[in-house]
């Protein structure tokens, strides 16, 4: 049966789409109260009080819709931040650059990761895997007790990304799905998926993973939640901001 984490070790879909929007956030998930996946969301979709739990971020990529909120967390308090090297240059050389904002850098702990590694972050223990996106991305498999979440970076459908999500043998996996069907080749070539892609995900992922839908664009929701809910699989969630994710 899939469960909520127990009291301080929720994770929370801060923000899922795919693109800003008139009440639309973007990338984020927060892991219990300290850490946070991706960062789109996480200074606008937690308060004051709650911003200042946090002490850790994970980063899928450098794109500015996952990486909004660090130059106004690293504002606020000082980060230990894990992300593939050119993740981690990009935001520092760009984000933090002293001209688009202050150089906060040795506001941080940066650290190199790459598929492969594993580590612990407070209550989670954390293990990298790939992603299939246009610049360098990351997806990560986070445990908890004896359930495990998988959180895809934006990527497009590739059978090594499938293949490393279905070893890990997760409760629940979230996946981005950006463009409805009639944009699968635009959405393949710029790095996302379409609705029909996940039904390779099901197939891997077997039929009892709870499969959580993120990062469609705004301009194409209507199309891409229609596609979705036409699948009609009983285990697949169209995520929204401030959903709490059950696993």
């Amino acid at each position: 049966m899939p469960r909520v984490p127990d009291s301080g070790s929720r994770v929370t879909a801060l923000g899922v789409a795919g693109a800003p929007a008139p009440q639309r956030l973007t990338t984020s998930f927060r892991l219990g109260k300290r850490t946070v996946l991706d960062t789109g969301a996480a200074a606008h979709g937690l308060t004051v009080p709650e911003r200042a739990q946090l002490d850790t971020i994970l980063l899928s990529h450098a794109h500015l819709d996952h990486t909004l909120g660090i130059p106004f967390l690293l504002a606020e308090a000082e980060f230990t931040i894990y992300g593939a090297a050119e993740a981690l240059d990009a935001v520092r050389e760009n984000l933090l650059d002293g001209r688009t904002w202050p150089n906060l850098e040795a506001r941080a702990v940066w650290n190199v990761v790459a598929p492969g590694d594993s580590f612990a972050v407070h209550e989670f223990d954390i293990e990298v895997g790939p992603a299939d996106h246009t610049v360098p991305c990351l997806s990560y498999a986070i445990g908890h007790g004896d359930h495990k979440l998988v959180v895809i970076g934006d990527t497009r459908y590739s059978d090594k990304v499938v293949a490393w999500a279905a070893a890990q043998k997760p409760d629940a996996c979230v996946v981005e799905v950006s463009y409805p069907d009639a944009m699968r080749d635009i959405s393949q070539l710029y790095g996302h998926q379409s609705p029909s892609h996940l039904r390779g995900w099901r197939e891997a992922l077997g039929a009892e993973c709870h499969l959580y839908v993120t990062h469609i664009k705004p301009k194409h929701e209507v199309a891409v939640r229609a596609e979705c809910v036409a699948q009609g699989d009983p285990h697949l969630v169209l995520l929204q901001d401030g959903d709490e994710l059950t696993y």
